[in-house]
C-alpha cells in the first residue's frame, strides 16, 4: 500500500482496493440528537486508515480531537488537526489516522431512524462505489 500513498495525489480506487486487505478497524459511532439536528460521532483509533461512507451533501463537521489526512475523491490530500470545524463536500473522503480522532459529522433534519437517516445522507454501503 505504501507505493499508493507516495504521489502528491493518490489514485482513490487502487487505495480502497489496498485497504480492504488491512485487518478490519474497531471505530466507536455514536448518533446524538437534538432539535432539527443530527450528529454522527465517530471515533477512529490512531494508525488506521479508513474509508468514509459517500455523503449525498454538504454538511457541517467538528474535529474535536485528533490529527489526521484525508484523501479526496479526485485524489487531493488534507492534513487536518483538531481542533476545527469545516464544510465536507459531498463524495467519500479516506483517512490515514495519525493521533487518535473524534469527528462529527452535523446534519440539519428532525429524524431520529439511523436507518433513515443513512438512505437520506448516504450514497452508497461503505467499500461498493
Amino acid at each position: 500500500m505504501n507505493e499508493v500513498l507516495v504521489s502528491k495525489t493518490i489514485n482513490v480506487d487502487a487505495l480502497k482496493i489496498a485497504v480492504k486487505e488491512l485487518p478490519p478497524v474497531e471505530t466507536k459511532e455514536e448518533h446524538i440528537f437534538g432539535p432539527s439536528i443530527y450528529i454522527k460521532q465517530v471515533t477512529m483509533p490512531k494508525g488506521a486508515v479508513i474509508i468514509g461512507k459517500s455523503h449525498k451533501t454538504h454538511h457541517l463537521c467538528n474535529m474535536i480531537t485528533g490529527h489526521m489526512i484525508i484523501v479526496n475523491p479526485d485524489g487531493s490530500r488534507k492534513e487536518l488537526k483538531a481542533p476545527m470545524t469545516f464544510m465536507a463536500s459531498p463524495g467519500r473522503k479516506i483517512a490515514y489516522i495519525i493521533e487518535t480522532v473524534v469527528f462529527q459529522n452535523i446534519f440539519s433534519t428532525n429524524e431520529t431512524d439511523v436507518e433513515k437517516l443513512e438512505s437520506m445522507f448516504v450514497e452508497t454501503p461503505l467499500l461498493e462505489k
